[in-house]
């Protein structure tokens, strides 16, 4: 009896949080990019996807939704790499870029998993898994590649920030809809997918303007 109040709680902090972020990240995509409208929407949407990713964890223990949890975790794994791409001389910044990466490892590791056992069963279903390991081994390899580096441009910087950000933004498509798949009439291995092409496309669309204006940036140190 006590959880349900705090059920409902959760579900209402993820619902008015998730759709916040998602008009904070309208107004920081628009925005003069380093500017400071730009950065205050940011935060708002960080903060936001955040609460948001975290609830979904909380109402999702009483009722266990993998995907969902996947797509939870992807979040908080993107906005920390985002974040932390334009902070690298925080206290601690480069352990939480290594767990960050560990954690996207755990997910890939879930999702090989269970392409393996639908292999194993036969099922043509092994297509969607296989291909979502595919595209999170393509972030996976981006993240190696920079922890490895000694020193990182500050362009490399703001790219990296970009696409992660990209990233999260897809979220606040892909969960709502999913949760309204069925209303809408649409397979949910379209909307996880069709959601991951916003990513290309929000990066392409206004990481120019965010490298224009990172442009006269120096070398800093990876971590």
């Amino acid at each position: 009896m006590l959880w349900e109040p705090f059920d409902l709680l959760t579900h209402v902090l993820h619902l008015a949080l998730g759709f916040g972020a998602a008009g904070a990240a309208v107004v920081a995509l628009s925005a003069r990019k380093g500017g400071r409208l730009h950065r205050r929407a940011g935060w708002v949407f960080a903060a936001g996807m955040l609460i948001a990713a975290v609830t979904a964890w909380l109402f999702m223990i009483a009722r266990p939704l993998p995907l969902a949890m996947i797509e939870a975790t992807i979040a908080l794994y993107a906005l920390g790499t985002a974040i932390l791409a334009l902070h690298p001389r925080w206290r601690g910044a480069r352990t939480g870029e290594w767990a960050l990466f560990a954690l996207l490892c755990l997910v890939m590791l879930g999702i090989g998993a269970t392409a393996v056992r639908l292999h194993l069963a036969g099922t043509p279903l092994i297509v969607a898994p296989a291909a979502f390991f595919v595209i999170l081994a393509y972030f996976a390899a981006l993240d190696l590649r920079y922890l490895r580096a000694r020193e990182v441009a500050r362009l490399d910087r703001v790219r990296r920030h970009a696409l992660r950000m990209a990233l999260a933004v897809s979220e606040t498509v892909r969960a709502p809809t999913i949760t309204f798949a069925d209303e809408l009439g649409l397979p949910i291995p379209a909307i996880v997918f069709g959601s991951f092409l916003l990513v290309p496309l929000i990066y392409f669309a206004f990481a120019p303007a965010a490298r224009r204006a990172a442009a006269g940036g120096v070398a800093a140190p990876a971590g």
